[in-house]
């Protein structure tokens, strides 16, 4: 097992290697000038030329590269051109707070769709199987920022149960129950396609776990129904459901922008969105680069649970 994890964690340096050159390389091929957008209305030809070479702008790109690459590798990400902060303080802070959303939106996505999974398979083209299809297909369909404003106009302004922004109360926090209570809402539109996604792979593998000779065979030998299929059955879906769940990690803490921007929940997507539209390129592949690291990173999780479980089983 420690061999697999130290083996998984070689290959994870190059994957973000690549990934860190990516970023770097299609943010450096986007039309404008940095040293123009730093000096504003003090632009002059003579300015803009002493910045550049100042910040190293004027040297080939795989020099700056490995300029900026060396940099990130000791924690310095640069300077936000809009806060006028270091951008790997500002992404401490909202990593933190997407991961909550991240998590409280896995804690939705989990036993949801393992729950409506394996439920739907063992109930095959029975009504609450035809009725989970008919959900999926209907969670999957709707765009996440379509979700989120009319859950947030049903349950916000409508039905005012939950908050309509923020992570907080602000005029008076109120602890983890206020976090709780703004939290919920976000939580649901950003888990609401990857239930959707989750409940139908776990469904697939179900059905086609319980059409196997053995459980054929255990069927036939007179076991009850629900031993069979939660006992055998579900036993040998968990690596397919775990794969699927680390894929999701990513996903989720990337496509949670959408949710952010509506709820205004102070995360990474946030973040990005509002450096994107004020051209901050230094806190954009900041953002960037920190989503893609816990996708890379969930995956190798889920890799690791899943060789877990195929040792287990062995």
């Amino acid at each position: 097992m420690l061999r697999f994890i130290i083996w998984r964690l070689i290959h994870v340096v190059p994957v973000l290697l690549g990934v860190s050159f990516v970023v770097f390389s299609i943010l450096y091929l986007i039309p404008g000038d940095i040293a123009t957008t730093l000096l504003s209305m003090f632009y002059t030809e003579e300015r803009a030329a002493m910045l550049r070479e100042q910040l190293g702008l004027d040297r080939p790109m795989f020099v700056q590269y490995g300029r900026w690459l060396w940099a990130a590798l000791h924690g310095d990400l640069g300077q936000s051109l809009m806060m006028r902060m270091p951008v790997m303080t500002v992404l401490l802070d909202k990593t933190g707070n997407s991961l909550i959303l991240t998590g409280a939106s896995l804690l939705i996505v989990i036993p949801v769709s393992f729950l409506m999974g394996t439920a739907s398979a063992a109930r095959f083209r029975k009504p609450f199987d035809r009725f989970t299809v008919f959900f999926s297909l209907l969670l999957a369909s709707m765009p996440v920022f379509w979700l989120g404003i009319a859950l947030l106009y049903l349950f916000g302004v409508r039905i005012p149960l939950f908050p309509m922004s923020g992570m907080y109360n602000m005029a008076n926090p109120g602890g983890i129950l206020d976090l709780l209570h703004h939290l919920f809402l976000p939580a649901v539109t950003t888990a609401a396609t990857s239930v959707a996604i989750v409940t139908r792979v776990t469904r697939g593998a179900m059905l086609d776990t319980l059409s196997q000779p053995y459980i054929l065979a255990a069927r036939s030998r007179g076991l009850p129904g629900s031993r069979v299929i939660y006992r055998h059955g579900v036993r040998n879906i968990l690596p397919t459901f775990s794969n699927m769940i680390g894929l999701q990690i990513g996903y989720l803490f990337g496509s949670a922008i959408f949710s952010e921007i509506i709820f205004n929940w102070p995360g990474i997507g946030l973040q990005l969105y509002q450096s994107i539209l004020h051209r901050d390129l230094t806190m954009v592949q900041g953002c960037v680069l920190a989503v893609a690291i816990i996708f890379v990173l969930g995956n190798m999780l889920a890799d690791i649970i899943v060789y877990a479980l195929d040792t287990t089983r062995k």
